[in-house]
């Protein structure tokens, strides 16, 4: 095609193949620019680091589902890197995974008849903005790349005749693997079968495509449960399955009818109270379209408009598979958003990708139309531009807190204790981070409040991103700070000394 100025890679092994070339730059460049580490990065490194030193325990006390930080943990150990180096390279491995998986389904989603191109799925995923922040070191890249492998199998598995079992086998490997990285994905094992039994077929085919697509994994997952039962096997974070209410409406209504009745004691009127469950309820379900919606971005979403208006929505018979994962997992987000009430678009990851898989047939019918040659300009120009964003990555304005952490280790005694309201002081100071003391820490208003408590430690240090919250911190503190760092209006970390209420050099 003219518009396009690299070779397009028409078969699938092409396709795979400069999808890894590409992926692997864009994250080469994004580690040669830098990048601060992420809160919950700090958190992993820090289970990760006392399983290598302390074992299981120590590491499932950090956090309660250490699988990711254990694979952090034995990369470290298998590479000799550190840590922070480590998770880097394992999310590498995850991406690598992602694009291949993704251009793999692309095609194994299309018959022959359909005759899916390469540079599809290429330009997608690499387009794709929920994959931006690449040296984010989240959990949600492994889940995302091992739940798209064994979708990919299950996928193989209904529609290839050869090697069924072993495709069988390797959907329940990958949605297991996803497990490790989060436990959400129990109930994507059990709820993805479940379509078997409702497609249009003899009740023995439903039944026998059911069974196998579950052979390995409910016996290991029975085996679990009566080790749970006698008490041989810990639960650790696996409470929260039950306790997020998937198996129960009834305990779900009972987290949605407390959060409403909160909501009503803050409308202000009996008009909105009477009607704080419909609020409420409209809202969460905004929410959920919200998050799979923003992971997609407004151009890409513009672009598969345009599609559906001018082509309409129909999609390829194997993509009903995708939609019926793609809503399991709306579903377990949904009843995540009721019970926690914590939207954050990493975990409408999985949803969004299975939709970029139909977008890309969206696409394709532009490219291919004849009905104007500038939206099919258009279409493609604005999705390579979303590639080219994705690949310039620009410096991290917040790489000072290493110059702020390099600052702690050379002027704070090693044994003197130190609070923060940011994760990653503690991180680049070298020491672990307390959750409680930055919880506590985190409301500026309340330093007034937490200065007045006995038992204070020797210093404190403050990252401020804001005027407003300088000044009351200032205010609170009533105390000239040891050190300041104020690489812009605002970004400010001040460092007090607090023992004895003296300032200066320890």
């Amino acid at each position: 095609m003219p518009s396009l100025r690299f070779p397009v890679p028409r078969s699938e092994a092409g396709a795979r193949l400069a999808a890894a070339a590409l992926m692997i730059g864009f994250f080469v460049i994004s580690v040669a620019v830098g990048d601060t580490i992420n809160k919950d990065g700090v958190l992993y490194l820090d289970a990760a680091a006392a399983f290598l030193e302390q074992g299981m325990k120590a590491a499932a006390a950090i956090y309660g589902w250490p699988g990711y930080s254990l694979l952090i943990a034995a990369t470290s150990r298998l590479t000799g890197w550190p840590l922070e180096a480590s998770a880097h390279l394992l999310n590498a491995a995850c991406f690598l995974a992602i694009a291949d998986s993704f251009v793999r389904l692309h095609f194994a989603l299309r018959s022959e008849e359909d005759s899916p191109s390469g540079w599809t799925p290429v330009l997608l995923i690499l387009a794709f903005p929920a994959l931006g922040d690449r040296l984010n070191i989240v959990r949600d890249w492994g889940f995302l790349a091992a739940s798209l492998w064994g979708l990919l199998h299950l996928v193989k598995f209904r529609f290839e005749p050869q090697r069924r079992f072993g495709n069988a086998m390797f959907w329940q490997a990958g949605v297991a693997a996803a497990f490790v990285f989060r436990i959400e994905a129990l109930v994507l094992i059990l709820a993805v079968p479940v379509y078997f039994l409702l497609e249009p077929l003899p009740w023995r085919l439903r039944t026998r495509h059911f069974l196998f697509s579950i052979s390995g994994i409910v016996p290991v997952l029975i085996l679990g449960a009566a080790l749970l039962a006698t008490g041989k096997l810990a639960p650790g974070k696996l409470w929260e399955i039950t306790a997020y209410g998937y198996h129960d409406p009834a305990l779900i209504w009972k987290y949605f009818s407390l959060h409403a009745d909160r909501l009503a004691a803050a409308l202000p009127n009996d008009y909105g109270a009477d009607h704080a469950k419909l609020i409420l309820g409209s809202g969460l379900v905004a929410v959920l379209f919200w998050l799979i919606g923003a992971n997609l971005g407004p151009v890409l979403l513009g672009i598969f408009g345009y599609a559906v208006y001018r082509h309409g929505w129909r999609l390829p018979p194997r993509f009903r598979l995708m939609l019926w994962t793609a809503g399991m997992a709306s579903s377990t987000l949904l009843v995540f958003l009721v019970v926690q009430l914590v939207p954050d678009k990493r975990y409408a990851l999985l949803p969004s990708a299975l939709l970029l898989l139909a977008g890309g047939v969206y696409l394709e019918r532009i490219v291919a139309g004849t009905e104007s040659p500038w939206a099919r300009r258009l279409s493609l120009a604005l999705v390579a531009a979303l590639c080219l964003k994705s690949a310039v990555v620009t410096p991290d304005y917040r790489l000072y807190l290493r110059d702020v952490g390099r600052w702690m280790r050379a002027n704070i005694p090693a044994g003197a204790s130190l609070a923060t309201n940011d994760p990653r002081i503690d991180y680049y100071a070298g020491r672990p981070m307390n959750q409680e003391q930055t919880r506590q820490l985190t409301p500026v208003d309340r330093l007034a409040d937490w200065l007045a408590q006995p038992g204070l430690p020797d210093y404190l240090a403050l990252r401020l991103t804001s005027p407003r919250d300088l000044k009351k911190a200032e205010n609170a503190l009533n105390r000239k700070p040891l050190k300041t760092f104020s690489p812009s209006p605002r970004e400010h970390v001040l460092i007090y000394r607090l023992n004895g209420g003296n300032s200066g050099a320890p």
